[in-house]
């Protein structure tokens, strides 16, 4: 098979599947292994054929890695393994395999073992290396009308990225130009055998639904509207970029800041945008925060419940790993994995280290003067507000009931019930980082301790 290939390559360069896997590569020459996503179906197969047709036609240089990763979801799982070995041997590819469980999250299984396919393709990504993915013009295509049927704005509809970075190293599509038919005509012609994946006929999957019953009709109708959609995917490529520019220009000024429990904007400058602007910035924000972007519904809840709402509204709108709320005029992005929690009841802390609970943590800094007085030996009680209470923060004239004191302080409505409470004998000594109540305050020349309660980095 080798001479064959190495014969048969130079006749089909024109071939639309080898131009632009040579397009791909010349434009990404400093990618220094290639890394092929090889499950060992027709498109993966085709891909990895093409380019080891390069490297024997000496047209390419750089080492090939082929990566399968066995989902054990099918009774075939491991015969397609086989197959994939089989190959690489025949090949002469280093093949790495991996065995993952997957179970059904909230996204679906399907989404599941995606989401456990890319974890393996990132484990195995160095500097410098390049992973190549078989998408070709009419999974692209598939893209796009599935995004469309969300309301994917032009960043969704430009669907798959060519090229972009991931991991250690580049992630790369060089056959979204590719139509499905000439990934069929190639394996035709040199003969190859795949694995055919029964999953692949269901219809309950959105994707194989519009695969057999909807794309024949359109291409029946319009024939090569895939390659028409590819442009419009493109444009909308483009146009985002442009959006995306406008994005970050409103990101400097936004005033965008850390806040104790995730980050905040500005949201008076906002008011007077239009809500596509808004929107925009979001999506901005939240992509350079790593968190989850908004679909159409949540940005539009966001306009009704957040933006125009009173300014301690307790509004709260999720989705993924993001809640967004609103508080004193600004706009609270908050990472709901990394979420503060109440310390729980009945702990005691001497100050001697940083006391730590799920997702929160105090610890006592020194001072020069002022702050809190605490004397050796000291141990404190920390909870939570159960209603009622009364203090009287250091500088204040009289004793206030806990409750007003928060609002005063302006601490973030939904942080009220997790701030830390500490007290000595039923008497409130600090309440968090807050204030120090009077009878528990250092004089300016005593020597003090200044807390600090935060998100815990654990």
């Amino acid at each position: 098979m080798t001479h064959r290939m190495t014969h048969s390559i130079a006749q089909e360069m024109h071939a639309s599947t080898v131009k632009a896997l040579r397009n791909c590569l010349q434009q990404h020459s400093d990618v220094q292994r290639l890394v092929v996503a090889y499950s060992g179906g027709l498109d993966s197969m085709v891909l990895l054929h093409a380019l080891v047709a390069l490297r024997n036609a000496e047209l390419e240089s750089r080492p090939i890695l082929a990566v399968h990763v066995n989902h054990q979801l099918s009774p075939k799982a491991n015969q397609w393994q086989q197959h994939c070995e089989g190959i690489c041997q025949e090949w002469d590819v280093p093949l790495q395999t991996s065995r993952v469980v997957v179970s059904a999250s909230g996204k679906g299984l399907e989404a599941a073992a995606r989401d456990q396919r890319y974890q393996v393709f990132s484990g195995v990504l160095q500097a410098g290396d390049g992973l190549l993915l078989a998408h070709h013009q009419n999974d692209q295509a598939e893209t796009l009308l599935l995004r469309l049927m969300r309301g994917a704005g032009p960043k969704g509809l430009a669907s798959m990225e060519p090229a972009r970075e991931f991991g250690a190293g580049t992630l790369l599509r060089p056959l979204l130009s590719v139509a499905r038919n000439d990934l069929e005509a190639w394996a035709d012609k040199f003969e190859l055998t795949w694995v055919e994946d029964e999953s692949n006929q269901t219809r309950d999957f959105d994707r194989n639904y519009l695969r057999h019953e909807i794309m024949p009709l359109l291409e029946q109708r319009w024939p090569k509207f895939a390659e028409r959609w590819q442009q419009t995917a493109d444009t909308c490529r483009a146009t985002d970029a442009e959006i995306q520019a406008i994005a970050e220009q409103d990101l400097a000024q936004s005033d965008l800041r850390s806040e104790r429990w995730g980050w905040s904007i500005d949201l008076q400058p906002m008011v007077a945008w239009d809500s596509f602007r808004r929107g925009n910035l979001l999506r901005c924000v939240l992509h350079n925060l790593n968190l989850s972007g908004p679909e159409q519904a949540h940005l539009q809840q966001i306009e009704q419940q957040i933006f125009f709402a009173y300014d301690d509204a307790r509004s709260d709108v999720r989705w993924g790993d993001v809640s967004i709320r609103r508080f004193r005029q600004r706009l609270y992005l908050l990472p709901l994995a990394q979420a503060l929690s109440a310390p729980p009841h009945g702990l005691q802390w001497d100050g001697q280290q940083p006391l730590r609970w799920k997702g929160g943590e105090l610890i006592r800094w020194p001072v020069a003067s002022g702050g809190m007085h605490w004397p050796t030996g000291m141990t404190l009680n920390v909870g939570v507000r159960q209603g009622g209470e009364r203090c009287q923060p250091a500088g204040k004239d009289h004793s206030q009931k806990l409750k007003k004191l928060l609002l005063e302080y302006e601490l973030e409505a939904w942080l009220r019930d997790l701030v830390p409470v500490l007290s000595y004998q039923d008497e409130i000594v600090a309440v968090a980082d807050l204030w120090v109540c009077e009878a528990f305050a250092a004089s300016d020349n005593q020597q003090g301790y200044r807390l600090e309660w935060q998100r815990s980095a654990d």
